[in-house]
């Protein structure tokens, strides 16, 4: 009877972690995206750039289309944002609840005394047991 009892806690035990554990993930995608709309909001690539996967597609309206690497895509990123000034950057539509999660928002930037709009897309991908940035699309 004793070990039924020891059975019974370990098995509430397992299923509470499996079942609680698994909200934490869209709190952490949103932590992410949080993270990554200061550090555009800032100019300040370094806010986000732990975020970085191995491997990450970028797609900017320069011109500039691939996978990089997580040093590649720190420097293009932090190379985009001196050229295209953030004046402001606001995330208007972000999806947690999804395998893969992903957030949409304006920026405004001034680019050679001009200001102008473009919409950025992020999306992000569980490696390693955390989130990591897959994608960011400028257009």
């Amino acid at each position: 009877m004793k070990n039924g009892k020891y059975v019974v806690i370990i098995l509430m035990l397992v299923l509470n972690n499996f079942l609680f554990g698994q909200d934490s993930k869209p709190k952490d995608a949103l932590k992410i995206f949080l993270r990554i709309e200061e550090g555009i909001n800032d100019n300040s690539v370094d806010k986000f750039a732990s975020y970085f996967s191995l491997k990450n597609y970028l797609s900017l309206n320069n011109s500039v289309v691939g996978y990089f690497s997580e040093n590649q895509s720190y420097y293009i990123l932090k190379d985009y944002f001196s050229i295209n000034q953030p004046i402001s950057f606001k995330l208007s539509n972000i999806i947690t609840e999804t395998a893969n999660p992903f957030a949409s928002g304006t920026l405004k930037f001034i680019q050679k005394g001009i200001r102008k709009t473009a919409t950025i897309f992020i999306s992000l991908q569980w490696i390693d047991n955390r989130w990591k940035i897959s994608q960011i699309t400028v257009n």
